[in-house]
Order: structure tokens, then sequence, then C-alpha cells
């Protein structure tokens, strides 16, 4: 077993570690832990058995076995980075569509308020010059209507 190897082999037992220790704080997904799991199983497994490791090597045409390892590895990782790239993309985009939402709403709730002050000023004004009326306050006008 070369040095690549097992330099490959405790990196991707670390990474396990670290990949379960973020699972249980719940800073990962398991959706996405099980990815990194998968890869990280994949390195130690190819790592320690050389067979395997030299027969993808082979088939992916690479003349030293460590580099396929390393080159799936790479492959994986650049497919990861492309899946975050999209979900990022996708959470912008609804970010973007709420913030407006929120805007719109913000402005109706101002314009319903500026409406009900409006009101309330109408129906104070029409209320004083009858003797024995109770007015009601503003602020119970509102939580009642």
């Amino acid at each position: 077993m070369t040095r690549i190897v097992i330099v490959g082999v405790i990196t991707s037992a670390g990474l396990i570690v670290a990949i379960l220790a973020l699972i249980r704080s719940r800073r990962l997904q398991e959706r996405y832990a099980i990815l990194w799991l998968l890869a990280a199983i994949g390195v130690v497994v190819f790592g320690l058995w050389t067979a395997a490791l030299e027969l993808l090597a082979d088939a992916l045409g690479i003349a030293y076995p460590p580099s396929a390892l390393f080159f799936i590895t790479a492959v994986f990782a650049v497919a990861v980075l492309l899946h975050t790239a999209v979900a990022i993309t996708r959470l912008s985009s609804q970010n973007q569509t709420l913030a407006q939402r929120l805007a719109m709403t913000e402005e109706r709730l101002r314009r319903l308020e500026a409406r009900m002050g409006e009101l309330d000023g109408a129906t104070d004004a029409g209320d004083a010059g009858i003797a024995g009326t109770a007015r009601r306050p503003s602020s119970l006008a509102r939580s009642t209507e």
C-alpha cells in the first residue's frame, strides 16, 4: 500500500467522523450526509482493497491506481459543488420572491392602517355631537375589526 493511499484512507476516516459529528449537531442534514458518507466509505474501501482499486484504474485507463481513487473523489466533489450551486440559486430565487411578497404585504398593511385611521377620525367626529355616547378608543376599534 502506497503512502498516498494511506493518506487518502486516513483523511476519509477523519471525514466520516466529521460528517457524523455534523449530523449529530444538526448542522448537516441526513440527505446530504449520505452522499458524503458513501464517498468517504468508498475511498476507505478502495484504499484498503487494492485489487478493486487496480480493477477500477484499469477500467478507467489510469496507469497509477491511487490516481484513479483521487480522480473519482474529485469528480464526486465537483458533482456535489454543482448540486450546491443549484440549491443556492433556488434558495436565492425563493428569498427574492419572499422579500417581494413581504414588501407588498407591508404596503397593504400600511394602507389599511391609514384607512382605519381615516375611518376612526370620521366616526369620532360624528360621535362627538351625540350626548351620552361612549367613544371607543381607536386601539380597541382596530383590534375588534
